[in-house]
């Protein structure tokens, strides 16, 4: 064939046809490809032209041939003799996208040489043909009977099989069909349901918004909602409904549907927004709790929050005190809360002053600052399993408190209901909530030793002054003028100047400028009077620092044995600095008492005098400054009912000399007339014979939180329910340690112990997918970064610790300090890897439903109408239009056609069954 219409020809064939040229290295690469090769093998022109025949027809994997594959040899000898060779049917490997070998396939193969003009060959025209459906045709006619009978029962099982509800219903909403699942989930018999239709399922909140979905669907829309439907029981569903009309004949004759139980997701979203919220409320206390004095109040409240968080029978707080007298340590219960399951053992005198060396199991690892855990069938006899067993307990942790090095007491958590083996998680997590502990008790601590500073400030200032007023003055004698004439020998010792260094020189000399027009003024004044006192100002001493010196001048000139202006003075500087601090100190303690809603007291109860510091009191009771400090103000405000017995246990608690502290609670009157609940604790200062002198303390409004104890309580339970609801890991990120805590999800989940992980950058985001870690990066770094984001939210793929890999959705609550700053996250972690794997199989499937059903109603029609209509013309020899030979012709094409359409459902049916 000549070149020179060859591509007219390519162009025009209606066979799949590749235009080959050979290459001067060897071989024959393509050059162009025509439409019905790109459609045949699902590729594009991109994937074809410019590669090496070879590439694109490879060798026949069944005879595991290369060079001498019988299409090479074909493709040889039309090279060696430019004649056109065809290859009959037979199982060549053609490359098709998506399919790795066609062996199984018949092509039939024709390679055409094209000359050009001096007859050389120019390029091989390549056609296949697929003549599979020829040699196949017999065979698959013995066995389409069997693969549809097999093809019917099997989809028969996936229906009756699939737990989602399947259902056909008509254009009325009556139920066609409908499978074992939907009759499950309507708690129904199936019978019953095909008399019924969908309207008594539906929720009366959602009934007209379902019903408008399937007007929708009837109307040729294919729709997906969610809504809340009612079993025939009367339960609760939140379903899933895909709604899909069904076309028959051009109209549509019904509609299909599958519905999903999505409750347990939703439910378990709700578990999810209550436990965040709890957190947040819980992390804000913690806050409040290391910002706010620590009281019993607060500490009772805190152990309550934290026992029913760890499940534990009883909570409690030992102080570690030494015996001033044998230095040895005793503990004594300071604070505790107990469940409804355990005995309170706060007043039990034996955990009172109670030696640490009696009970030598908890010596060891207490204060070596090492948790102490045992239970009781593994204690050995001894005080500690006499302790066990008086106070019905099974199990026992105790985390130490350590400040400054010292063993200042230890948290305890007991459970009297079974023996409870603490794993390394649950220690993990409460000794991190004791290290909170420990930072209230070091704040308590530090503003108890500043308020003793303050005492011994002023203690140390009315030494001061007393030794000032028995010391000798600093005496000069004076002229009118100002100039020194006598200075007393004390001069040295004081100022570290002689008096001869001062005789003669004016006092403007040595005063400071900023005070000598002040002091001069005053001077002047002993013209007019006897006597004056000069207020204090700076004097330049010998070093050339400046005193201050309080100066009393005496007009004394008309006394002839004196003849001048004496001059008493006192080097008052320390006093003056001292006066400065105190004045800041007092100024610090009035700002404290300023901020805080508490009302702050210092009673002499020797002298009844109270000093009351209140200037938040207006905004907590409503009377005025002027009220409150009057003398009698407080117990005419008592409760009638509660005066009483709280006159008569404060003088039991400072009659008795071993008591340094009291704490009581009453109701106290407001200006409005109505009651308030007051928390009221005070230190008690005895003198050397025990007797008290001095009641120091603070009064708390606490109506709030007596209420709300009620609502924690309640809260903290719907917590403990959400927890065994749940299947996640819960995580808290110490934002600026990188560090983490992690609850026992964090193995049960994903199989990596919480000693592994405590570090976010270091190892957390090293078992997340590769792919997924920039993007996790990121987004934390923005979230942080913006003050105004209180939430994170992301899903990712994590790497368990068998190599399994894991989508995840993570959600976190973030913590801010006064800047804005990113301080601390809370969060919990949930897989959700079988959910997207489900739902991903569930669209698949039922997209090849969707095909399966549109060819079974469409494409099967034609070709057995056609085979019917040709039969009947055999049947009745009405053929004259044609003959018997065309008749079975045209029956065998459509029988072929229809092979074909077979093959393509059973093909995606097992499609479906692999990916199931």
């Amino acid at each position: 064939m000549n070149i020179s219409n060859w591509n007219e020809i390519f162009k025009a064939l209606p066979v799949a046809c590749l235009v080959l040229k050979p290459n001067p290295n060897g071989g024959l690469f393509v050059i162009d490809v025509n439409e019905p090769y790109l459609v045949l093998t699902g590729t594009i022109t991109e994937d074809l032209v410019g590669k090496d025949a070879k590439e694109i027809i490879p060798y026949n994997t069944k005879e595991n041939l290369e060079d001498n594959s019988p299409i090479q040899q074909s493709f040889q000898l039309v090279l060696d003799t430019a004649k056109p060779h065809a290859l009959t049917s037979g199982g060549y490997d053609i490359s098709i996208r998506g399919i790795e070998t066609c062996g199984d396939r018949q092509w039939e193969i024709k390679n055409i040489p094209l000359l050009n003009e001096k007859g050389e060959l120019e390029v091989i025209l390549h056609t296949i043909k697929d003549n599979t459906l020829e040699f196949s045709f017999e065979k698959r006619e013995k066995e389409l009977k069997m693969e549809i009978a097999v093809n019917r029962q099997q989809y028969r099982n996936f229906i009756r099989s699939n737990p989602d509800g399947l259902f056909r219903l008509d254009l009325q909403g009556n139920f066609l069909h409908a499978n074992e699942g939907l009759a499950k989930m309507a708690d129904i018999p199936l019978e019953q349901i095909l008399k019924m239709d969908f309207l008594p399922f539906c929720a009366p909140n959602d009934k007209e918004y379902i019903f408008s979905q399937f007007v929708q669907a009837s109307k040729g829309h294919t729709l997906s909602f969610e809504a809340d439907f009612i079993s025939a029981k009367g339960n609760l569903l939140i379903l899933k409904i895909l709604l899909m009309p069904m076309v028959i004949d051009g109209k549509i004759a019904e509609v299909h549907g599958i519905a999903k139980d999505i409750s347990g997701i939703r439910e378990s979203e709700k578990v999810i927004i209550e436990k965040s919220r709890f957190l947040e409320v819980n992390a804000a206390f913690i806050s409040s709790l290391m910002e706010n004095e620590l009281n019993e109040d607060a500490l009772h409240k805190t152990f309550e929050i934290i026992g029913r968080t760890v499940e534990a029978d009883r909570m409690y707080y030992f102080g570690a005190d030494r015996d001033p007298e044998t230095n040895e340590i005793l503990i004594s219960q300071k604070v505790e809360w107990c469940s409804e399951k355990a005995t309170a053992q706060l007043n039990n005198p034996e955990m009172q002053n109670m030696p640490i060396k009696k009970i030598e199991e908890i010596i060891s690892p207490l204060t070596k600052n090492q948790p102490f855990n045992a239970t009781l069938s593994k204690l050995s006899d001894g005080m500690m399993k006499e302790i066990f067993t008086d106070q019905d307990i099974k199990s026992m942790l105790l985390l130490p408190i350590f400040m400054e090095d010292d063993l200042y007491g230890f948290i305890g958590f007991d459970d009297c209901t079974r023996e409870r083996e603490w794993n390394q998680d649950e220690i993990t997590f409460l000794r991190s909530l004791t290290n909170n502990l420990t930072n209230a008790f070091e704040k308590r601590e530090a503003l108890l030793k500043v308020k003793k500073r303050e005492e011994d400030l002023k203690r140390s200032e009315q030494k001061f002054r007393s030794l000032v007023q028995e010391g000798s003055d600093l005496i000069t004698i004076l002229d009118p003028k100002g100039n020194h004439f006598f200075v007393s020998e004390n001069h040295k010792n004081i100022l570290g100047i002689a008096p001869a260094e001062l005789t003669g020189k004016n006092a403007s000399e040595f005063i400071h400028p900023e005070d000598w027009e002040r002091v001069r003024e005053q001077f002047l004044e002993l013209h007019e009077v006897k006597q004056v006192k000069i207020s204090p100002f700076r004097f330049r001493n010998k070093q050339g620092e400046y005193r201050w010196l309080q100066t009393t001048a005496t007009n004394m000139m008309q006394d002839s044995s004196v003849q001048g202006i004496v001059s008493n003075s006192r080097d008052i500087t320390t006093i003056i600095e001292q006066a400065r601090e105190i004045e800041n100190i007092n100024e610090r303690y009035q700002l404290a008492a300023t901020a805080t809603e508490d009302l702050l007291y210092d009673w002499d109860l020797q002298t009844r005098e109270v000093n009351r510091f209140h200037r938040g009191l207006k905004k907590l009771f409503g009377y005025t400054s002027e009220e409150v400090n009057q003398r009698d103000f407080w117990k005419t405000k008592v409760h009638p009912e509660d005066f009483p017995n709280e006159k008569k246990k404060l003088s039991v608690v400072l009659n008795d000399p071993s008591q340094s502290f009291i704490k009581t609670e009453y109701r106290f009157r407001r200006a409005d007339g109505s009651y308030a609940k007051v928390s009221d604790k005070g230190y008690i200062l005895r003198d050397h014979s025990g007797k008290a002198i001095r009641l120091i303390g603070a009064t708390s409004d606490i109506s709030d939180i007596t209420a709300k104890k009620e609502a924690l309580k309640i809260a903290n339970q719907r917590f403990q329910m959400a927890m065994k609801a749940t299947n996640e890991m819960i995580w808290d990120w110490e934002i600026a340690t990188d560090s983490v805590t992690r609850n026992k999800g964090y193995k049960e989940i994903f199989g990596y112990d919480t000693n592994q992980a405590t570090s976010v950058h270091s190892f957390w985001l090293t078992k997340v997918f590769p792919k997924d870690q920039h993007r996790i990066r990121t987004s934390l770094k923005e979230i942080l970064s913006d003050p105004t984001q209180e939430k994170w939210e992301l899903e990712y793929r994590l790497i368990k610790a068998n190599g399994e890999l894991a989508f995840v959705h993570d959600r976190g609550y973030i913590l801010r300090d006064e800047n804005g700053t990113a301080t601390r996250m809370v969060g919990a972690v949930l897989d959700v890897t079988k959910f997207r794997t489900l739902i991903g199989k569930i669209k698949k499937q039922n997209s090849v439903l969707k095909d399966i059903a549109w060819e079974q109603s469409h494409s099967v029609r034609a070709p057995l109408a056609r085979i019917k209509g040709l039969l009947n013309l055999l049947e009745n020899d009405d053929h004259e239009a044609m003959s018997r030979e065309q008749v079975l012709y045209h029956i065998r094409e459509s029988a072929e056609e229809l092979d074909g359409i077979i093959r393509s459902i059973v093909g995606k049916t097992e499609e479906m069954e692999a990916h199931a």
